[in-house]
């Protein structure tokens, strides 16, 4: 029989949807970060507009409620801009996973499975029960956002520090926090995409392709941590409704859909046990392959 991951590696299709939703994740993530930035600058704006001189307690009271505002504007830009993009991503992962099977039943059978999926009402159920809860996500990373910057302006106005000093603390802590919540935004998105395939691949698998698994492919390049690698080597194979299970220095790892960690690249692919077997073996539930 013939390799799948080398057969699936050849045709290119999951190498060009692994470039596609990253290059989607960056530019989505730049979309919804411009709520940050913006809102960050009108924030200085207005700080820059209070007299000049000594930070004392007395300012602390109207700095914190410019702070406390910049940042419920932030996360309420943010959490519009992500119910957006949760559904494209969503959908997208749905009509990848349909190509792919499409793509592989061509290559290793020479026939095509008949799809009937309500592709558009699952990426929306999808994206509706995501979105709410990468939100509780955006306001924890919001309430400690504004518990740091509190904490300094305590502390900035005990010291009776110069005014601008203090708005110099907050722009550069601003900046200095907003690859934080870019990571979080492209993990959450990624995510998104990849329960998008897992929940076409439940569909499919509860009657049109009942032998319909999945497993993963990795992006190999200068950013592919040591664990991804090793995940890779072992060809993790997993029944829809089970985990993906390995041990990965000492310590088990279990997980639905990638990611398995921030800024985890991997992405779902579909799989049948007809269109050829793994190098290395596949493990199933069940098993915990070492590092």
């Amino acid at each position: 029989m013939p390799n799948f991951f080398d057969e699936a590696d050849a045709s290119g299709i999951v190498e060009d949807h692994i470039k596609k939703v990253l290059s989607l994740e960056a530019s989505e993530s730049d979309k919804i970060l411009s709520s940050y930035s913006g809102v960050r600058d009108q924030l200085i704006q207005k700080l820059s507009r209070f007299p000049p001189g000594s930070f004392t307690a007395q300012h602390l009271r109207g700095v914190l409620s410019q702070v406390q505002g910049a940042i419920e504007a932030m996360n309420s830009g943010m959490k519009d801009s992500l119910s957006h993009s949760a559904y494209d991503f969503a959908s997208a992962g749905m009509q990848d996973n349909i190509d792919e099977i499409n793509l592989f039943d061509e290559m290793f059978t020479g026939a095509v499975t008949p799809i009937n999926l309500n592709a558009a009402l699952a990426a929306r159920e999808v994206s509706n029960l995501l979105t709410t809860k990468y939100e509780t996500n955006l306001e924890a990373y919001g309430n400690d956002l504004q518990t740091q910057i509190t904490n300094g302006l305590f502390s900035a106005a005990l010291g009776e520090v110069n005014h601008e000093e203090v708005v110099g603390r907050i722009s550069s802590f601003f900046t200095a926090e907003e690859w934080k919540l870019r990571r979080i935004v492209r993990t959450e998105l990624h995510n998104i995409y990849n329960v998008g395939k897992l929940r076409s691949m439940g569909d499919l698998s509860e009657g049109q392709i009942p032998d319909l698994m999945k497993t993963l492919m990795h992006p190999m390049d200068d950013r592919t941590g040591d664990d991804s690698k090793y995940a890779a080597r072992v060809n993790l194979v997993a029944a829809i409704d089970e985990p993906f299970q390995y041990t990965w220095r000492g310590k088990p790892r279990e997980f639905m859909a990638p990611p398995d960690r921030p800024n985890d690249r991997a992405i779902l692919v579909p799989y049948r046990r007809e269109w050829g077997t793994v190098r290395g073996g596949a493990f199933l539930p069940g098993t915990y392959p070492e590092a």
